[in-house]
């Protein structure tokens, strides 16, 4: 299935296999799943949260430190 992507000011289509998660769509990426809030539409999800056909996700990078 394809995924829209959006990630750093640029939008992709990814290929993921039926069922994948967003956090399988991190992973494909090579990102880390607890430095990333995942929203499809407007919304946050949970890492959790199964994708379909068609979505768009967008990534914000978290940043924290001291």
């Amino acid at each position: 299935m394809m995924i829209n992507v959006q990630h750093e000011s640029k939008t992709e289509k990814i290929c993921l296999d039926e069922g994948s998660t967003a956090e399988n769509l991190l992973s494909c990426m090579g990102l880390m799943p607890d430095a990333y809030i995942v929203l499809k539409g407007k919304l946050p999800i949970p890492i959790d949260c199964i994708l379909s056909e068609g979505d768009s996700i967008k990534l914000i990078k978290v940043a924290s430190g001291g």
